[in-house]
């Protein structure tokens, strides 16, 4: 491929895919601060709740688990829970998540387990810009574009075009003579002073330029977090994978197992902190048909640091079926598991994340200056040739 098909490829695919690629990096850089600008915007359920009066008489004695449930099923009556989300802050609420309905909504109740309180609740996948809905929308928005999973499908292919666009303006902005210090100086610095187009132009390529690393790492997890059957199946083919599939899929195991009477939610969350006694438990998955429970929960020293990879599943009488530890697990399933923390710069602490947060601008920072040099040299094109009839001298 010469230089110039390269070039018109590298223009014109960004001019088509820049308004995505644009909406994909923005609404990133908001979700890098999810967890705060939630609990900002939600006060009452994700930060620690004034004290009150415990419940009295039998809601008193349940655990919190099992007075969440109570709560829900009182407040919100045929409500099917599917997941129990343990708070991030001590003393906040939990959270109940319903699973998805035909229309791609999920409900999210939010509980106050000490005082036996409903909060309220709101449909994650609807697109809604009060305070409750804003980052639900915003991620839906990032991750699936409003459209499923047809639009998640869009996102991934979005990513790897943006790969290919990375590797692309890096060759074509590769000086000739690379191994001459000034080339360097010229493509990774601005002339800041120079005429308009010049200066845009070495702000498109040097931006691009230092930041391409980067963008080829964020745009390689977004896109194996996507399509993640695929990317397994590449990172078994070179390293060993530890296979961890969906609890739903884990049905055949819990039949192996000596059968009883069904354990109460707290009991199986007991259970599994047993088996990692440093961790703390973050999501309990409950059972649909005979799939196993799953209670996910985060040790110290994960990469994964707002739910964590650990794993326990046990069936309804509490017998062990999978356990997965992260921190021992085969390599293909360390790569994996570094996947989300790489994405959102979570296991980075402040620093990553802020970095991370400009880093969503360069998309918008990149077509802006593209689409401006390319309007530009069509107009000088345009110009060129209405001037160049009046130009040529007449036959006589």
């Amino acid at each position: 491929m010469t230089r110039r098909v390269l070039a018109w490829l590298h223009r014109w695919v960004s001019l088509i895919a820049g308004l995505l690629l644009a909406v994909l990096g923005l609404s990133g850089s908001l979700l890098v601060w999810q967890a705060e600008l939630d609990a900002a915007l939600n006060p009452d359920w994700f930060r620690p709740l004034p004290a009150c009066e415990a419940p009295a008489g039998d809601d008193a004695a349940q655990p919190p688990v099992a007075r969440v449930l109570a709560v829900l099923k009182q407040q919100a009556p045929g409500r099917q829970a599917a997941i129990v989300v343990a708070p991030h802050q001590p003393g906040a609420a939990y959270q109940v998540w319903e699973r998805r309905d035909a229309d791609g909504l999920r409900r999210e109740h939010f509980i106050d387990a000490a005082c036996g309180r409903y909060l309220g609740m709101r449909e994650r996948g609807r697109v809604a810009w009060d305070a409750r809905h804003l980052v639900p929308t915003v991620y839906e928005l990032h991750r699936y574009l409003w459209q499923g999973e047809a639009g998640a499908l869009v996102v991934g292919a979005g990513g790897l075009v943006l790969l290919g666009l990375s590797l692309s303006g890096v060759v074509l902005a590769w000086p000739r003579q690379a191994r001459r210090l000034a080339s360097w100086r010229r493509v990774l610095g601005i002339q800041w002073r120079a005429a308009p187009a010049r200066r845009w132009y070495d702000v498109h390529r040097a931006v691009g330029l230092w930041l391409a690393p980067l963008l080829m790492l964020m745009t390689v997890t977004g896109a194996a977090m996507v399509f993640s059957d695929a990317a397994r199946s590449w990172v078994s083919a070179v390293l060993p994978l530890e296979r961890l599939p969906k609890a739903a899929r884990a049905a055949a195991a819990t039949e192996l197992a000596p059968a009883g009477p069904a354990l109460a939610p707290d009991e199986w969350v007991a259970l599994a902190e047993r088996q990692f006694p440093q961790a703390r438990w973050s999501r309990l998955t409950l059972p649909r048909g005979g799939a196993a429970v799953e209670v996910r929960l985060l040790q110290p020293g994960e990469p994964r640091a707002d739910t964590g990879n650990t794993r326990v599943r046990l069936t309804l009488a509490g017998a062990l079926v999978q356990r997965y530890d992260p921190l021992h697990a085969p390599a293909g399933n360390v790569v994996l598991n570094w996947l989300f923390p790489l994405h959102s710069a979570e296991a980075f602490g402040l620093a990553a994340r802020v970095l991370w947060s400009a880093f969503g601008l360069v998309p918008a920072l990149l077509l802006g200056t593209g689409l401006w040099l390319w309007w530009r040299r069509s107009r000088a094109a345009n110009l060129a040739r209405r001037r160049a009839p009046a130009a040529r001298p007449s036959p006589g």
